[in-house]
């Protein structure tokens, strides 16, 4: 706790926006990276991300749904609204929105200092790498989100780009190809 506050003190007397400092040490790791990318602190988890992103309330999530909620936070990235998320504003995405994805840990060895946090993580098979980057708070095994759209890697990516990933997102928790996520069905954060 006393290394948390000095952390705290550390960054604000850099000037080190609030929301960009190390989450406290809460149940499960207190921090919960959507499949977009979209950081959730607190406690909240996949199922405030998942009310949030189910438009319509059914309990179910819908492509269109799922894309929708991408579209928004792809608009919260794109600071100039010029249709891509550029280098600044992938940077921004890093230091600001979602800083425990870079790996910068103060908690241990590289990745985290609770055991199931990174370099941490529980080995299932000898091939088994561990998850870096947003991936450890995330269903996805995607390091970072934002990059894992750039599709011709241009070092942008466009809405079309987010879409395309969207969908590519979507497959990947879908495992019974029905067309519809439930939060019951959706794979547990490592």
């Amino acid at each position: 706790m006393l290394r948390n506050l000095l952390l705290a003190g550390a960054l604000a007397a850099l000037g080190v926006p609030a929301f960009a400092q190390a989450p406290p040490d809460l149940p499960g790791g207190g921090l919960f990276i959507s499949p977009s990318g979209e950081p959730f602190r607190g406690g909240e988890d996949k199922a405030a991300w998942f009310a949030g992103a189910d438009g319509d309330h059914d309990s179910v999530l819908t492509l269109a749904e799922f894309r929708a909620d991408a579209a928004r936070f792809f608009k919260l990235l794109d600071v100039n609204a010029d249709g891509q998320v550029d280098g600044a504003e992938n940077q921004r995405y890093e230091r600001e929105i979602a800083p425990e994805i870079t790996g910068m840990s103060f908690g241990g060895p590289r990745g985290g200092g609770r055991p199931g946090e990174g370099r941490f993580i529980k080995r299932i098979g000898p091939k088994q790498a561990p998850r870096e980057g947003a991936a450890r708070f995330s269903m996805l095994n995607e390091p970072q989100p934002v990059r894992g759209g750039d599709g011709d890697l241009n070092q942008r990516v466009s809405a079309e780009e987010w879409a395309k990933v969207a969908g590519r997102r979507f497959g990947l928790l879908d495992a019974d190809g029905d067309g519809k996520l439930t939060l019951d069905t959706l794979p547990r954060r490592p």
